[in-house]
């Protein structure tokens, strides 16, 4: 691991979110030379998977009513069969119309209980925050997810407009709104469950990048590691981490000594002081979408998937490096949400988290 230089940034400008005033301090860590190993280009492959391309589409809305009180749908049409059904219906409103309408991110604890969202100011913002809810409260005191399933939205509108009955104030009680930082795009917020840390990448696609780590209960970066993978290497706009705590990325290939559009893969481990990557030797020929939205990690499963807007793939952690085309699975689906990330239960049930409006939705199986 390379040396690192310590620089404690103090960071005194007030952030208000909320009406929350908080002061961001975090330790930076400016990590010398390349944290991508060398590689041999000419040894690289791709598995031919199967081919489940979504291309880009105008995203529709689940709605006509944001007080949506009944579960909406969208299930696989090609590929692994699974059906998602609406579990939480997320804030739109919290200050003002729609602020709340742009999630990038979700993070499950480790029990399933919390629930970190990462919302930016608006499309392209490089600028948001993480709202942290106690699912686990929510829906047993308040039944979000089953028989008052507009509670949470009509809660945090209520806000919005100055308005709060008692019951919205015991609902928002459990609903956590962190201070307003720099996000980068927001959506590579990942939980390391070997440790229970939180991380995310602040500048995504860049030569000179950094990750950032989230204290869980500020709900702001508290350690931020300065780093470049190589000169020719982008950092991807990903991230997430196994039950061993290795961390994973992917992005697609522009074309060169790897196939255009073909997905590589890198591995590595995020450190308190740096960080190191290499690439696994061996990626997917097909890609699952246009724009990479996330990648997750099921631990029941051992599996790693890629999520893009209405396509999602997976593959096996053990067979990295020496995939058969057999073992990458893929799912289109209908619906035409936009897609922003799934993550997994301990018993292998998984949420994803899908926009307009913002919602959780649930897993029909639990091997998936």
């Amino acid at each position: 691991m390379k040396k690192t230089i310590l620089l404690t940034t103090l960071a005194a400008a007030a952030l208000l979110v909320g009406g929350t005033t908080t002061s961001a301090q975090a330790k930076t860590y400016n990590q010398k030379g390349n944290a991508l190993a060398g590689y041999n280009v000419k040894k690289y492959r791709t598995v031919k998977n199967q081919n489940r391309f979504v291309k880009r589409y105008t995203f529709k809305s689940s709605y006509s009513n944001i007080f949506q009180t009944k579960p909406t749908s969208i299930h696989a049409t090609k590929g692994k069969k699974v059906t998602f059904k609406s579990n939480v219906f997320l804030p739109v409103t919290y200050n003002h119309s729609a602020d709340w309408g742009n999630p990038q991110a979700e993070v499950l604890s480790r029990d399933g209980n919390a629930l970190y969202e990462l919302i930016t100011q608006s499309s392209g913002s490089n600028k948001g925050w993480i709202v942290k809810y106690n699912l686990g409260q929510l829906r047993h005191k308040f039944g979000i997810s089953t028989h008052h399933m507009d509670a949470l939205r009509r809660a945090s509108y209520d806000h919005s407009v100055g308005k709060m009955t008692s019951k919205d104030k015991q609902i928002m009680k459990y609903v956590k709104v962190g201070p307003k930082f720099n996000t980068g795009h927001g959506q590579s917020l990942a939980m390391n469950p070997k440790n229970d840390q939180l991380w995310f990448i602040g500048k995504p696609v860049a030569i000179n990048t950094n990750v950032q780590r989230v204290s869980t209960s500020s709900l702001k970066p508290i350690t931020k590691i300065n780093f470049k993978l190589k000169n020719t290497v982008t950092m991807g706009s990903n991230l997430t981490f196994d039950k061993h705590g290795n961390a994973y990325f992917f992005t697609y290939s522009n074309g060169g000594w790897a196939p255009k559009g073909s997905v590589k893969i890198y591995k590595g481990k995020i450190g308190s002081k740096a960080v190191k990557f290499h690439l696994i030797m061996q990626g997917l020929r097909n890609r699952p979408g246009t724009k990479p939205q996330s990648m997750a990690y099921n631990a029941k499963r051992n599996r790693l998937y890629l999520v893009s807007d209405s396509s999602i793939a997976s593959l096996p952690v053990s067979k990295l490096g020496k995939l058969k085309a057999s073992q990458v699975e893929a799912s289109n689906f209908s619906g035409k949400r936009e897609f922003e990330g799934i993550q997994f239960a301990k018993n292998g049930t998984s949420y994803l988290l899908v926009n307009k409006g913002a919602e959780l939705m649930q897993s029909s199986s639990r091997s998936y």
